[in-house]
Parts: C-alpha cells; sequence; structure tokens
C-alpha cells in the first residue's frame, strides 16, 4: 500500500509491482541495456528504489514499500538487486536484507543468524555467486538465487577479498579504491602503492561505472569521470528524483558503457 494517496498512474504501476511482473518491462532490457539502480524520496521523505537510463532520460520507480529502502546493489549480470530495508533508514534492530529479481518482480528477504549482527553494507562477489553482507558483527557470504542461501561468516583468510568487494574500486584490473578522504569532506583514489589522491571536494555516493570510469553525487549533479584520459560529464537528474543518492550501475552486456 503506498504511503499517500496514489494517482491513477502511480496505483497502475503499485498493481504491477504487486503482480509479480517484470518492474523494468517497457522501459530496458534486464541485464542488456544500461541502467541506473538509485534510492530517492517517497513523500514521506523515506527512499524508495528508482531505475534510471544511464542518460538520465527515462526513470522507473522500482518499490513502493512503506519501509525505508538503501544502499542498493546490482548483481554483475544486472538482474538482481540486494538492499537493505526498515521502518526507518539507521533502525538496526530492524534492518533486514531483501533481493528484487528485476526478471519476474519477485521479492525473497535474506535471512541471517540471530546472532549475526545488523547488516550495515552489501557487495556482490564472485561473479555474483555470492552476496557479501557487512553486519555490525562481522562478515558474512550468502549464495545467490537459486542456490539455497546457506549463510555462513567469511573465514579469517578471505577477509581481504570480502573487504575489497564492499569496496568502490576503479580499473581493470582494480588498482585503486576511492573513500572519503582523511580529514575531509572530499573523495579520494586511495591506489594500491602510492599515496592517495584527492579526486573532488564535495564529492559523495562514489560508484565504479564501468571498466574506465567513477561516478559521484556533486552540488546535486551526478558527475561521471573517466579514469584515464578524457573529460567528464554530467548526467541530468529527472525532476521526479527527489533527493537521489546510494547509486549502482548496471553498464550493459557485451561490454557496452553507459
Amino acid at each position: 500500500m503506498r504511503r499517500s494517496a496514489p494517482l491513477p498512474g502511480a496505483l497502475l504501476l503499485l498493481l504491477a509491482a504487486c503482480s509479480g511482473l517484470p518492474p523494468l518491462r517497457h522501459n530496458f532490457e534486464v541485464g542488456r541495456d544500461p541502467y541506473v539502480v538509485l534510492v530517492a524520496d517517497a513523500p514521506d521523505g523515506r527512499g524508495d528504489l528508482w531505475a534510471m537510463s544511464a542518460d538520465g532520460s527515462s526513470v522507473v520507480q522500482l518499490t513502493f514499500s512503506l519501509p525505508a529502502e538503501w544502499s542498493p546493489r546490482l548483481s554483475p549480470a544486472g538482474d538482481v538487486i540486494a538492499f537493505l530495508r526498515a521502518r526507518e533508514q539507521g533502525d538496526t534492530a530492524r534492518t533486514r536484507v531483501w533481493l528484487l529479481n528485476l526478471l519476474n518482480g519477485s521479492e525473497r528477504q535474506v535471512r541471517l543468524p540471530d546472532s549475526s549482527g545488523a547488516p550495515v553494507a552489501l557487495a556482490w562477489s564472485e561473479g555474483g555467486r555470492a552476496l557479501v553482507i557487512r553486519t555490525t558483527r562481522t562478515i558474512f557470504r550468502v549464495n545467490a538465487p537459486p542456490a539455497p542461501p546457506a549463510p555462513s561468516e567469511v573465514p579469517p583468510n578471505e577477509v581481504a577479498a570480502a573487504e575489497r568487494a564492499l569496496s568502490v574500486t576503479v580499473g581493470s584490473p582494480a588498482f585503486a579504491r576511492v573513500a572519503p578522504c582523511e580529514g575531509s569532506a572530499a573523495l579520494c583514489v586511495f591506489p594500491d602503492s602510492g599515496p592517495p589522491a584527492t579526486i573532488a571536494e564535495g564529492a559523495t555516493n562514489p560508484v565504479r561505472w564501468g571498466d574506465d570510469s567513477l561516478a559521484y553525487l556533486l552540488d546535486g549533479e551526478l558527475v561521471v569521470r573517466p579514469v584515464g584520459p578524457g573529460r567528464e560529464r554530467i548526467v541530468r537528474w529527472r525532476s521526479s528524483l527527489v533527493n537521489p543518492r546510494d547509486l549502482t550501475v548496471f553498464t550493459g552486456r557485451r561490454g557496452a558503457t553507459p
């Protein structure tokens, strides 16, 4: 049920979402076309999931749920979104991991052991065969559908690889990670060797944009910046997106890039 009385068009979208229909039908070919999944605010300020074309020209609302949703992560094949959901973002006691299948619209909760702690970050690893879940206590690995989840704590000798999966990296093969700079409101690139370098003051929400680019939010705009030579570009938001954030990107099949 929507949080406020929906307009007829929104009501149709809601009914379609509840019926198990592919949420991107007639807009994107799942697993082939490039698209961005992100969080934007509903009228009550809580986050819903949206999909957007890589140039910002087409936007589709994916979820209409009463709880808040955040931290979406697209699988490498672009067909499943892992995300966090709770009544309020930051409600660690009730935060759960969910999967949304973009091929059929079905949702499934990923259940962790009671002693696991609250989930706080997600990433896909092993080519999409597993989901890595950082909790307030440790790091878990869960098999991706259709395999049984079989959650297990990541052993000490595999923690470094799990941490790498949870990081935003650049290059192919990855040669650096991107994270907030220490002691400043900026993004920095941290190479595997050598000192960090500032990317942009005031930038937030970094996301890997294919093998050769990085994207981030700056002054309310989505900036896509090549790792090597080339000029950055701005992706224009649609007015229907309120406070867009938490981006994850599928750059297209057969090496296509946005």
